[in-house]
């Protein structure tokens, strides 16, 4: 599974720096984590990419990808948009929303909606390098079958999982 996701994770660096020449889009990574508001509770990890392109000097709407670790990994494919809140400066508050479906990696798992809207904060330190942090709130839904049983009988059933959480991401807008 560590392979797999280090093999995803350069194939998207590789590709963000050859397309870092192309001026029309603007790319994002984000790291993050989350306080979970279901119980049961899964603290989850994420990862996201995303691509953007500007409409205005203010509106963006793109797409993205990435990796969350929840109990079962999921890959979250979504369309997003970003609006700045003011005038871009060096530091310029945003909103951001993206919305798409969840895949899980695992056989025994399906993934299921993926919602995140967010605001936060860009800080312009270089030219062509802005660091992000937002908050937000997410959502994704899993499907996963469950199994139980002993000697006298056994029964298998479908457990439907909403992840309800509150979210803290950090980034790079290059």
């Amino acid at each position: 599974m560590k392979k797999i996701s280090l093999i995803f994770v350069s194939a998207l660096l590789s590709c963000t720096v050859k397309a870092q020449t192309d001026r029309h889009f603007i790319f994002t990574t984000t790291v993050g984590t989350a306080i979970p508001l279901d119980r049961p509770a899964s603290t989850p990890f994420t990862w996201q990419f995303a691509a953007h392109y500007p409409f205005s000097r203010r509106f963006s709407a793109g797409a993205g990808t990435g990796l969350s670790f929840y109990e079962k990994t999921v890959i979250p494919l979504f369309a997003g948009m970003r609006f700045d809140l003011l005038k871009p400066r060096k530091f310029t508050p945003y909103a951001v929303a993206g919305i798409g479906y969840g895949f899980t990696l695992s056989g025994e798992a399906n993934g299921g909606l993926y919602l995140h809207p967010a605001i936060g904060v860009r800080y312009a330190c270089l030219k062509k390098l802005q660091f992000l942090l937002s908050a937000g709130y997410e959502l994704q839904k899993l499907e996963r079958r469950k199994t139980h049983g002993n000697r006298f009988f056994s029964a298998e059933w479908k457990e439907q999982l909403s992840h309800h959480s509150l979210t803290i991401k950090a980034g790079l807008v290059f």
